[in-house]
């Protein structure tokens, strides 16, 4: 019988050192997080003896946009299980109790960045977004010149109020980006500990923007964060990034998939460096679509018979309606034929919308009428899923 709970601090020797055979984080780091995040957000699981730590994980509440609405997501990091005991269940118990957890605090998803797919795909996450890793010559960003009113100056990089203020602008037109609490602004702006340089970007009505750069290290210029809303904000970004053309042969940033930093910057030098995918699981069927966002334009309804082995509550049919950017459950009209068939993993990908209802029927994930793919990837389409807060 194993007991699942909040660890106690007699437990984290035992958990730093599951942290540190699973994932390599050394004390120092694994300490850092625990009081960025709280003592109270990790949990352990306990072996049969009831004294030993057998895994362990951290989790807290937060809201993740999608549709240009927040949805209240739980965030799930440092899942680990003692190395002896792997592949003989623990891990599985251990995320049917975080996932329980989650929907019982009013969880609509759970979002973790993963270190094995298959895994998390029989707990019915299934791909959420990526992160990807953007870098260029300084030059290649262009250098645009200054015009009345522009101004870039400093900012405090341990005060976020003011650039939660801005960075809201982002978060209601992007999918996947998390509310940050104050841990999540912590580790973007200070990422290795050290205070980044913060710059607002400002036009003649005020700040439009920010960018937060690590000291340049081996020619290498590092954003920590960026938040570059509109075009103002975006061309000031450029400005100051080709300033470090003389320190740094590169800059690097992480974005989605159609950065418009990388969309702008000249041909010559700029790549991806890397793309990485984190994992989406629907905790609550209900509440995950009718609180995230849908196009304001698209009028349409669609029935989901969802299967959830995990989550029985989650399967079954779902009647979506969809009017004026909301989505509603209602009663399922008796002649409606236009039926989507899923399970919770594909689900969970289609609602992020890092996959189209096309692609997944494609791949065999989801069964549907043509007409069922057309309202599906009307009412699902939006901006790439992405997002660059590691935890």
């Amino acid at each position: 019988m194993t007991v699942y709970g909040p660890a106690s601090p007699d437990d984290f020797d035992a958990i730093a050192r599951l942290s540190r055979t699973g994932f390599g984080v050394p004390r120092d780091l694994f300490d850092r997080y625990a009081a960025l995040f709280g003592n109270d957000t990790i949990r352990s699981l306990r072996g049969a003896d009831g004294r030993s730590i057998a895994g362990c994980a951290a989790l807290w509440g937060m809201d993740q946009w999608f549709g240009g609405r927040p949805v209240p997501a739980q965030g799930v990091a440092m899942v680990a299980v003692e190395p002896a005991l792997r592949g003989g269940g623990t891990g599985s118990a251990l995320m049917r109790r975080v996932l329980a957890e989650g929907r019982e605090a009013g969880a609509a998803v759970s979002v973790l960045w993963h270190s094995t797919l298959p895994f998390y795909r029989r707990l019915g996450y299934g791909r959420g977004g990526v992160s990807c890793g953007w870098s260029a010559p300084p030059a290649a960003l262009g250098a645009p010149s200054a015009e009345p009113g522009d101004c870039i100056r400093p900012a405090d990089p341990l005060d976020a109020a003011p650039l939660a203020a801005l960075r809201r602008a982002l978060l209601a037109g992007a999918n996947g980006l998390p509310e940050r609490n104050e841990a999540l602004w912590n580790l973007a702006l200070c990422p290795d500990g050290e205070p980044s340089d913060v710059f607002l970007l400002c036009g003649a009505d005020g700040p439009e923007g920010y960018v937060a750069v690590t000291p340049p290290k081996d020619g290498l210029l590092t954003v920590a964060d960026l938040c570059a809303p509109t075009p103002l904000a975006l061309r000031l970004a450029r400005r100051l990034l080709a300033g470090y053309r003389a320190q740094v042969e590169r800059v690097a940033w992480q974005g989605g998939p159609d950065d418009p930093l990388a969309l702008l910057a000249d041909d010559a030098g700029v790549r991806m460096d890397g793309r990485e995918e984190w994992l989406l699981r629907v905790l609550d069927v209900r509440r995950a679509l009718t609180a995230r966002g849908y196009p304001p334009s698209v009028v349409g309804s669609m029935t989901f018979d969802t299967n959830d082995p995990l989550i029985p509550d989650n399967s079954g049919c779902f009647h979506l309606q969809v009017d004026g950017g909301t989505g509603v459950i209602a009663e399922r009209a008796q002649d409606d034929s236009a039926v989507a068939r899923i399970g919770i993993a594909a689900f969970s990908t289609l609602f992020s919308g890092h996959a189209s209802a096309r692609a997944l029927r494609q791949a065999g994930m989801l069964d549907g009428e043509d007409v069922v793919i057309e309202t599906l990837d009307r009412l699902f389409c939006g901006a790439h899923p992405w997002m660059n807060d590691r935890f």
